[in-house]
């Protein structure tokens, strides 16, 4: 898998996933040097999701869309678009925790936690329900640590619970939406999202 993060980018859509990762460690160097470790924190994460992608060796147009979304997630926290549009928060909590549950799958798929899918209903409906339920504990285990940061390091994270909720029901909605999507397209075809599950 190492050897995936050192590959050259073959296509336009994989440059553009390459940019938005190099986009990502620039954002890491300029909250280290001009916000606080909870801004940090978060764009360290997002700088890790957009490894772990190309790890996966994930469709390069999935890839670019993934690291979007997940790079506008983090600069949306350090800015604070989620306390300036009341309804942001739930929408990237939907798009983001989609489109981690989706890279989660295909990562377990690709480190053979999971088996290859087979055609049918049941294998679609076994993919959907994994997704759902990677996504949901992604999920969880975010608000929990918005509740420890909140608890411990600054009482400037949004913290609550109907906040805690809804995001988890939003992070829930837009995984149940990414696994009927996975599942629908590994039935059309033997590798369409990822480019190599071995």
């Amino acid at each position: 898998m190492i050897d995936d993060l050192l590959r050259p980018a073959s296509t336009p859509w994989a440059v553009t996933a390459d940019v938005i990762r190099t986009a990502a460690l620039l954002s890491v160097i300029a909250v280290l040097l001009w916000w606080g470790p909870v801004e940090f924190a978060v764009l360290f994460l997002v700088l890790g999701g957009v490894l772990v992608s190309r790890m996966v060796r994930v469709d390069p147009r999935v890839d670019a869309a993934y690291g979007a979304t997940l790079l506008v997630a983090g600069w949306s926290a350090v800015i604070d678009l989620y306390e300036l549009i009341s309804w942001w928060d739930l929408a990237v909590h939907t798009l983001a925790t989609a489109a981690i549950a989706l890279i989660a799958y295909l990562l377990l798929l690709r480190m053979r936690y999971l088996p290859r899918p087979a055609p049918g209903r049941r294998t679609a409906t076994g993919v959907t329900i994994i997704t759902l339920a990677l996504g949901l504990s992604l999920s969880v285990v975010w608000e929990f640590a918005e509740w420890a940061g909140s608890k411990y390091i600054t009482h400037e994270i949004n913290v609550g619970y109907e906040d805690t909720l809804s995001d988890i029901a939003a992070g829930g909605v837009g995984s149940l939406v990414a696994g009927v999507l996975l599942a629908a397209t590994l039935s059309r075809s033997r590798q369409p999202i990822s480019v190599n599950v071995h």
